[in-house]
């Protein structure tokens, strides 16, 4: 058929839940003059991905609404993380859901086209030409994007608006994300205010409002994302911009509140919901955050964006859950279900790496459980095995709870250097809200073990000053408090092996107070700062704080 030989000879993947569908599809391209030799089809989601990541595809009709937990948009997106097509390749979707919240998923992760199903073979053909064409037109302005050279992507712009005018609005949105993303936000802010002349379309709006933001012109940007959003409330974008707006300005409630609106409109987008989790547990509600960071790690296994150590963090969610529990049976509750998320986890992965990584994991979830719970010798073995240093890890789940389990251990330098690690894993994700959402992790994790440290630090002073003041009794219960917070702080075990000696606490049972003087005793032992002298008088201490404590449980003769 005249026209159509634009995509003779093409590669094309057809992905649909539906082998009907897929029927359809392949005699649509048949008609076209496509030959089956060149078409390959899947029913499955994860057999997609394989396809794509073992050949090579110029043209992928996906739908969208797959009967997987892979969704024809998580398909599209491990297509742009893995590079899973060449520059001029070409990603269509199709659904017969024209809903709302599809449409506003569709905007957000801005495939080549979409196609509302039902439609004919000549609206489909024509469809896919028209991108095929545009994007083989600029395969050199796409590939410099795509290798983020974005200086040579922003001067590509201005031969190819010339050289091809039809496609002029569509080089623009490049040429302005371009100048974003090179950090040229004021010629961005010019560029997008000069857009907004010519041009109903909301994208220079949206583009001047991140221009501003950038720039830290916090307040007007707000008010351009706002005006957009008074006029079409349920514009993804402007919503998702406005709420790093608020983040910026540390407004964390109102963002949250924001995402969540959004999350109402399109629940589908998984990124969305790790940064609701982010946010969540940067306010303290670890509980919500452990819910919203399993619902991401179910919508994106057997994905690039699936992470061993956000699988984690729903165990260690629900740990700092139960520590803020007021009720001591939902904190009981919210621990078992802790520990049962740890022990159900299995190391897994596909390379060496991705091994590594889970069974690091694996052990920080346990040693974090183990610390909490007072078990110390465990946790000391566990912590001494990680050494980021020598073997990294790049992801910034897994390095932010080893610095969180140096930070319960009362290990500042450890922690202090774990943390920065993790500040510097911050900025290698792909999506700035989502890149928000973690320094605001970050900084809430790094507030709360810093106040963990302090108080452990002015509890175990205040229990020298009164050891040193004779006031033993008030002096024991600070330095039981203050093992809670800084468990490895070997003076602070000399001491309370010491004070135990003579007298035990009456705010604690026996069995507790010997699981504290057992690991204040191990810990001491197996520090290497402490000289053989104060080692030997450590152990005799012990003797006499577990006889202590041996003859307090003696049942008296009748």
């Amino acid at each position: 058929m005249e026209g159509y030989n634009v995509i003779t000879g093409k590669r094309f993947l057809l992905i649909d839940d539906s082998s009907t569908a897929i029927s359809l599809l392949r005699s649509m391209l048949n008609s076209a003059g496509i030959t089956n030799d060149n078409i390959d089809s899947t029913t499955d989601s994860l057999k997609a991905i394989r396809l794509l990541a073992s050949h090579s595809y110029d043209i992928v009709i996906s739908d969208y609404n797959m009967r997987h937990h892979i969704d024809g948009g998580l398909i599209f997106d491990e297509v742009k993380q893995r590079k899973l097509l060449p520059s001029d390749g070409v990603f269509i979707c199709v659904t017969g859901d024209n809903t709302e919240q599809v449409v506003s998923h569709f905007i957000e992760l801005e495939p080549d086209d979409y196609l509302i199903k039902p439609f004919c073979g000549a609206v489909f053909i024509e469809r896919i030409e028209m991108v095929f064409e545009r994007k083989s037109a600029l395969f050199p302005l796409l590939m410099a994007v795509d290798n983020k050279e974005f200086q040579t992507a922003i001067g590509l712009c201005q031969r190819y608006k010339k050289n091809f005018p039809a496609y002029s609005g569509y080089i623009d949105r490049i040429n302005g994300d371009c100048l974003l993303r090179s950090e040229r936000h004021l010629e961005a802010k010019q560029f997008y205010e000069e857009a907004c002349k010519h041009t109903d379309h909301l994208w220079p709006r949206v583009g001047f409002g991140q221009a501003l933001k950038e720039l830290g012109e916090l307040k007007e940007a707000e008010a351009v994302f706002q005006e957009i959003l008074d006029k079409y409330p349920k514009q993804p974008l402007a919503r998702k911009h406005l709420a790093g707006c608020l983040m910026a300005s540390d407004r964390v409630p109102e963002a949250l509140e924001q995402f969540n609106i959004l999350h109402k409109v399109n629940s589908a987008n998984p990124l969305r919901e790790l940064i609701i989790a982010n946010l969540y547990a940067s306010l303290q509600q670890h509980e919500k955050a452990a819910i919203g960071y399993q619902r991401y790690t179910s919508k994106v296994m057997g994905t690039s964006r699936f992470s061993y150590g956000i699988n984690l963090n729903v165990a260690v969610s629900l740990m700092l859950a139960s520590i803020y529990a007021e009720d001591n049976v939902e904190s009981a509750e919210l621990v078992k279900e802790a520990r049962h998320n740890i022990f159900d986890h299995k190391v897994s992965g596909d390379t060496d790496k991705e091994r590594y990584e889970s069974e690091m994991g694996a052990l920080v979830g346990v040693a974090i459980l183990a610390c909490l719970h007072g078990e110390i010798e465990d946790c000391f073995t566990i912590v001494s095995k990680i050494n980021i240093h020598d073997k990294p890890i790049d992801d910034y789940y897994t390095v932010l709870n080893i610095a969180r389990l140096y930070g319960f251990c009362g290990m500042p330098d450890k922690y202090e250097k774990t943390m920065q690690v993790a500040r510097d894993l911050c900025g290698n994700a792909d999506d700035a809200a989502l890149i928000q959402s973690q320094v605001k992790l970050l900084e809430a994790c790094h507030s709360e073990i810093n106040h963990r440290l302090s108080e452990g630090g002015k509890l175990v002073e205040q229990a020298f000053d009164k050891r040193n003041n004779n006031l033993a009794t008030q002096a024991i219960e600070d330095a039981y408090r203050a093992f809670q917070m800084v468990p490895f702080h070997y003076k602070l075990c000399f001491l309370i092996l010491e004070l135990t000696a003579l007298s035990t606490p009456s705010f604690l049972g026996l069995k507790e107070v010997r699981g504290v003087i057992e690991s204040c005793h191990w810990v001491y032992q197996n520090d290497t700062r402490p000289s053989e002298s104060e080692a030997k008088r450590a152990r005799e201490l012990y003797k006499l704080a577990m006889k202590r404590v041996g003859s307090l449980t003696r049942v008296p003769a009748a």
